[in-house]
């Protein structure tokens, strides 16, 4: 087999870094435009924690996508510890959303599945990879990676828009 699990992925993660970046940005323009409402709101302080660290992880992840002739297991351990702070983030932030909330019942079946169909793609790539070192885990990965920029889109919608309302 030539070539490594990330061979052929390279301007995939070069403009998903990119996005995520400028994505990044703009949630934190919304973010310092809207402090006041965002803090007066119990849990849109760590929903925006969130979706800046989910944004984080893709520039990271996509970082990693770019290292030459890296192992599969190696990538996948990295993607590993990469997704844990995502993860505690978005705990955080739906525990906030349902002490906050008047319907908790309909935050935790709204909330979770949107953070699982982010976050799950790369905990079960990482595994893939960590396991059999196989190229499907870079696939996983890279549909996190897509799933996390849509997302974090909804989440920049909420602080620049929405808190408006």
């Amino acid at each position: 087999m030539g070539g490594t699990v990330t061979t052929g992925w390279s301007d995939f993660a070069v403009a998903m870094a990119g996005a995520a970046a400028a994505l990044a940005g703009l949630v934190m323009v919304a973010i310092s435009v809207n402090i006041r409402e965002i803090l007066a709101l119990p849990g849109l302080p760590a929903r925006a924690a969130a979706a800046v660290g989910s944004l984080v992880l893709v520039v990271v992840t996509c970082g990693l996508l770019l290292v030459p002739g890296q192992p599969g297991p190696l990538l996948g351990v990295e993607v590993l510890v990469a997704v844990a702070p995502a993860v505690a983030l978005h705990a955080v932030s739906l525990g906030h959303r349902t002490r906050h909330s008047a319907t908790p019942r309909y935050s935790l079946a709204l909330y979770v599945p949107l953070a699982a169909i982010q976050l799950l793609p790369f905990v079960l790539g990482a595994l893939l990879l960590i396991a059999s070192g196989a190229s499907g885990g870079v696939y996983l990965v890279a549909a996190g990676v897509v799933l996390t920029v849509i997302g974090s889109m909804l989440d920049a919608w909420v602080l620049m828009v929405e808190i408006r309302r």
